[in-house]
């Protein structure tokens, strides 16, 4: 896949963030270290400014719909609100960089990200994608949110 998919992107008119919830971030929910990784950004999202879905999920279908290029990306997608109040779309380790912004726990990783050029950044990303199945393995379904952290899903 090309680099383009890096750049800012406008995505359909129904908007999926809001100025609460300014990022949407879908991760493959059959992959037990991409479920371990986002158990660990909920925990530290204190502010609630994440919500979640799976690549599995109706939200996501609908994205890559509009967005044929995202579909079979190897890589969370992330819809991240700009400061004008239109939608984003990243992947890879842009997708990451965003995410971790501000994050307790995730400081280090976010100055290193920020300090190393991003092509080096998107190989380092491709290298932990091909090898992720066998970091934790594969789940047989996709993750079920608590009562607690439903509001912070989509379908």
């Amino acid at each position: 896949m090309s680099t383009l998919m890096e750049s800012t992107r406008e995505t359909k008119p129904a908007a999926l963030t809001s100025v609460e919830h300014p990022l949407l971030v879908f991760f493959d929910g059959e992959c037990g270290f991409c479920n371990h990784w986002i158990n660990q950004v909920m925990e530290a999202d204190h502010a609630h400014r994440i919500r979640f879905g799976t690549k599995q999920g109706k939200t996501f279908r609908e994205v890559a719909k509009a967005h044929p290029e995202v579909a079979n990306v190897q890589s969370i997608v992330v819809i991240s609100r700009n400061g004008v109040g239109r939608e984003d779309i990243l992947v890879r380790s842009p997708a990451v960089r965003i995410i971790v912004e501000g994050l307790p726990g995730f400081r280090f990783f976010a100055f290193l990200l920020q300090i190393i050029p991003t092509p080096i950044c998107n190989l380092g990303y491709l290298v932990v994608s091909k090898i992720r199945g066998s970091l934790l393995g594969k789940l047989s379904q996709c993750r079920v949110p608590t009562e607690q952290e439903r509001e912070l899903f989509v379908d």
